[in-house]
Parts: C-alpha cells; structure tokens; sequence
C-alpha cells in the first residue's frame, strides 16, 4: 500500500479532515438544492379549472332523439362508430333493465366518449327515468336515475257558444282535454248534433309534473255537462283489479254496448228514409242509412266489438266494412278512402277501434260515410236506436264509489280553479 510518506503524520489528518468535511458540504448543498428546487415545484397552486378543461377536451357528449324507424344498435355501430361487440354488449345489459320496444320517436339518447372511446349510455324511454349504463374496465355498471312526478288536480268550465271545440279555445281549454270529454258522454250526447248554444259543462282533470315542470295532462276525473237542459255526470273509478271506467253519480256505466255515432262529423246529409232521390242515378229508392258528411280522412270508428265479415270493394259503396256485433247487430261502412292497415275478413275488432277513413268511393257526389246499422237481419234507423247499458258497479264497490263521488263533486262545485292536491289527497287511500 502506497503511503504519502512525504507528509507529516500531522498535517496528514489535518488534509484527511478537511477532505471529508468539503465532500460533506458539497453532499449537504446538494441535498438542499434538489429539496428546495422539489419545494419550489410543489408550492405551484394546482390548477383544477385547466385539468378539468383538458378532461373534457377529452370527453365528447352527444345528444340524439330517436326517429321513426331508428335502432339503437344501427345508430351506435354505423353513426357513431362504436365497436360492433361493444354495441351489442351495452344492448344485451339494456335488455336486462328494460325492453328496447319500448324505445320509441321521441325517446333520448345521451353517449359520452373519452378518447373516442363510449365510456357513458344514458337512455330515457320514460318521462320520470333515465337508465345510466357506465362502460368500466369491469364491465358495464348499470343504474336508474328517477325524477319526481307529482300529479295535481285542476278544474275546467265553460259555456257553448257555436260548439265545444271553440267554447274550449275562449275558456284556454286544451283541445285535447275537450275532445277527452266528449268522448266519455259520447254514449249519450251526440256532440255534433244535441249540442245547443247555452249547454255547460265543468271537469276535474289530472296534470302531471316531473321535476316541477309540467308534462303532460292526465285523466278526467269528474265531469258535468248540462245538454238542453238535462244534466250528465261521469266519475272515473278503478276496481280493485286496475280496471277503470266512467260511471253516473248511482255507479251505472256510461259506457253502452253501441256508440252514439261512428265518427266526428259535420253534418248529416241523407237521413234514413224509404223514399229517397238518388242524386247520382236520379230515381226514387231507399236509403235504409244514414249519410255523415265529413272531410276525408276523417277516422272511422266501430261502432262495437265485432268481427270483420267482409272489407274490400263492394260495387256502389265503393271500399266497404261489415261488422258482426254478435248474432243479433251488425253495421256496415262505405264510400271509405282506405282501410286501416292489418285489417282483414275475420279480424277482431274493438269499439272506437278506427277501422277506415272517410272518402267518396263508389256512387257519392261527396265525401261522406254511409252507415248501416242492422238487426236480426233488417235494416234500422240508428238515430232512434237505444243502445243497451253496459254492467254497473258491484254492490259491494258502491260504498267506496260514492265517498269519492262526494268528495268530487265538492271540487267540480268549488271555486277554485288549481287544487294542488293529490288524488289520493282528495280522496283517502284507494279501497279503505
């Protein structure tokens, strides 16, 4: 081992001793340097505004309403681009919170993508839900986002002055709400031909709220209309099974087993009569029916449940219906434009099921429906016809229907215009 023989012991340790002590100040400047450049950096204010502007720089959300003829699996692969196995994974989950018929016009979609990349599918069928699906690494997390839906009770009234369609419109009645109304009495009220100047009418009605907006109008609850003097109430009531209908203040239906008429019309042109002139053959001859005249396309209505026994071209009638209500009644349709689609010799049909539309096929001068109403095989006058009644209320459901009927008809007699009341604020629990 080489020793530094040419230094004194002495001074050998004094150099040794310096030696450590410069390696130890330059290990200690060092040191201090890198922690305060270390400090220096971390002592920067985070900025979150700029690192959440670069997050969503990097998200891209797209919003799209669903159109007639859409499907999901169609817009995500080929509009959106979204892997084809992907799209039918998020599909397959969505099957399992709710069925994608029920994706219809109108429905919302919401896609959010991260680095082109579906990270979020967010769906709304319904008005009150929205269905989340997260795309994770593991695998697709699915929730239900619900909104608050309030339904209050608001009541309507008004006067006839020409008809009930612009006694709506002077009132600020929804159209919608009139047309409903009309249709609960239509087993007793002829509203285009009973109707007079004077009439009145007043209505509890159902407007739902979700999020505290308004949505859309609900049911008709109670009604009053007063047709020539003679007073028809309805009062809605669900049976214990969900089934509901319109019944008078005594709990017998409104409903009867024919309607009033077929369609909404405008006039009567040919009544029925056995000495009529024809207008287009020029002689003398039976109309054993009666002539609605009404714009076309004006929808055609059955009558009652039945059975199509014949629908096609039938000579003078042009496009034709028959209808057999049972063993007994039968109706017939003619001069219609066109059918309803599906329709066919044999098939079911329900009452105030359209089941054509309006026109002037065959021998007419006009647009107009000719209707046939036949029993036990001879032709009837459908004017002076008395529908039967339909069921009334159970005995044992009556106690319950006229608690609420009073509870009603103390709203439909009030003053006020807006009750923000519930249903079942107003009427107690549902079968206590």
């Amino acid at each position: 081992m080489m020793r530094l023989s040419f230094l004194p012991k002495g001074r050998l340790f004094k150099w040794g001793v310096l030696f450590c002590f410069s390696l130890l100040l330059i290990w200690v400047c060092l040191f201090f340097d890198i922690r305060g450049r270390g400090i220096s950096a971390c002592s920067q204010p985070f900025d979150y505004f700029q690192w959440k502007e670069n997050e969503l720089h990097q998200q891209k959300v797209i919003a799209y309403t669903f159109r007639k003829n859409d499907f999901l699996y169609e817009l995500l692969v080929k509009k959106y681009q979204v892997p084809p196995s992907t799209a039918y994974t998020l599909i397959q989950s969505i099957k399992k919170r709710f069925s994608v018929k029920e994706i219809r016009p109108g429905c919302k979609l919401l896609l959010v993508f991260k680095n082109n990349r579906l990270q979020r599918c967010i769906l709304c069928p319904h008005l009150s839900k929205n269905f989340i699906f997260s795309l994770t690494p593991l695998g697709i997390v699915s929730c239900i986002q619900t909104s608050d839906k309030h339904i209050f009770l608001a009541k309507a009234e008004g006067q006839i002055e020409g008809n009930l369609y612009n006694s709506a419109l002077k009132n600020k009645i929804d159209p919608a709400l009139v047309l409903e109304l009309a249709d609960i009495f239509a087993w007793d009220i002829n509203f285009f031909t009973d109707i007079r100047s004077g009439d009145t009418y007043r209505f509890i009605y159902e407007k739902v709220y979700i999020d505290g907006q308004f949505v859309h109008y609900g049911r008709i609850l109670a009604a009053e209309f007063v047709n020539q003097g003679e007073t028809h109430k309805a009062f809605y009531f669900e049976n214990p099974e969900g089934e509901g209908d319109y019944y008078n203040e005594n709990g017998k239906s409104l409903r009867k087993a024919f309607l009033k008429a077929p369609l909404h019309y405008k006039r009567i042109s040919s009544y029925f009569t056995y000495h009529r002139f024809h207008p287009i053959l020029g002689i003398v001859r039976p109309h054993l029916g009666i002539d609605y005249a009404a714009p076309i396309g004006t929808p055609v209505r059955a009558i009652a449940d039945g059975r199509i026994v014949y629908i096609g071209w039938r000579g003078g009638y042009g496009k034709f219906i028959k209808i057999q209500h049972n063993h007994i009644y039968a109706s017939t349709y003619g001069h219609l434009s066109r059918f309803s689609k599906g329709l066919r010799r044999g098939s079911r049909v329900r009452q105030g099921q359209v089941i054509g539309y309006v026109g002037m096929t065959g021998l007419a001068t006009g647009p107009h429906l000719d209707f046939r109403f036949i029993k036990n095989g001879h032709f009837v006058n459908y004017l002076k016809f008395r529908s039967p009644a339909g069921r009334p209320l159970p005995q044992k459901l009556l106690p319950i229907f006229k608690k609420r009927v009073a509870k009603l008809e103390k709203l439909l007699n009030s003053q006020v215009r807006f009750a923000h009341l519930t249903l079942d604020e107003v009427i107690g629990n549902r079968f206590n």
